[in-house]
């Protein structure tokens, strides 16, 4: 995709053990993790606001030392290179999870 400001990226992602969301930089290459929750924490959502160039991501799942299941909010700010935000939330209060179809 490419941003409001030019910058290309690619992004990428995969819901399983070690699963984060890293964001490559065409322009020079740069690998950037963009939400990383842990062990056991897989991505679940990745959304794009274009308004503000910034991914929204979920990561969910159950932490093998707590043995708790826990979901997690990142943003991510695509032109900053840089992780705006990453908390703890409680899942019942969030939307939908987009389908693949």
């Amino acid at each position: 995709m490419t941003t409001s400001k030019g910058l290309t990226v690619n992004v990428s992602g995969a819901a399983m053990p070690g699963g984060r969301i890293d964001v490559r930089y065409v322009s020079d290459g740069a690998d950037i993790v963009a939400a990383n929750a842990g062990d056991y924490i897989y991505p679940a959502d990745v959304r794009l606001d274009g308004a503000s160039d910034t991914l929204l991501m979920k990561a969910s799942g159950v932490t093998a030392a707590l043995d708790q299941p826990q979901t997690w909010l990142f943003e991510y700010d695509l032109n900053h290179r840089r992780q705006i935000a990453g908390f703890q939330v409680d899942p019942s209060v969030l939307p939908p999870e987009c389908q693949i179809k």
